[in-house]
């Protein structure tokens, strides 16, 4: 990994260390960053499907829109210097049928954020990332700085 990526992995955890989130069923699931990526604006995060989120064989779309809410906005704040923004839209599409058990990789990816932020986050195998669980688009506005 390049200083550049280890920055952006630093300040991604961070970020998540400072927000007041909690996951939907949180208490069952352990998440975890394991990669970024300064160049293409991504952060991977890694997690294991239990029964919890998982129990009519597909991903539960709220446990979906969560967590990528919380890991976008997180890879959007360390992105743009810490800057806060709200979300307009969170849209979810769960796509695959998933095993309990399966390792799951949530590959975040945001563009330089000048104007309206923005992120993606697809949910895949760990094992195989053609294989895909879901995929979230989020939109979001720079909150305004009062003087």
């Amino acid at each position: 990994m390049s200083d550049a990526d280890t920055k952006l992995l630093e300040r991604a955890i961070d970020e998540a260390s400072r927000k007041k989130s909690h996951y939907y069923y949180s208490a069952a699931l352990e998440a975890r960053v394991v990669a970024a990526s300064e160049a293409t604006h991504t952060i991977t995060i890694e997690f294991t499907a239990v029964d919890s989120i998982s129990s009519a064989g597909y991903l539960d779309e709220g446990f979906v829109g969560t967590v990528a809410d919380y890991w976008t906005s997180v890879l959007i704040s360390a992105v743009n210097q810490g800057r806060q923004s709200v979300t307009t839209t969170l849209t979810v599409q769960t796509l695959g049928r998933i095993v309990h058990g399966e390792k799951v990789h949530v590959i975040c990816t945001t563009k330089a954020n000048d104007g309206v932020p923005g992120a993606t986050a697809v949910f895949a195998s760990a094992d195989d990332r053609r294989i895909v669980y879901a995929v979230v688009v989020h939109t979001k506005f720079f909150k305004a700085l009062r003087q």
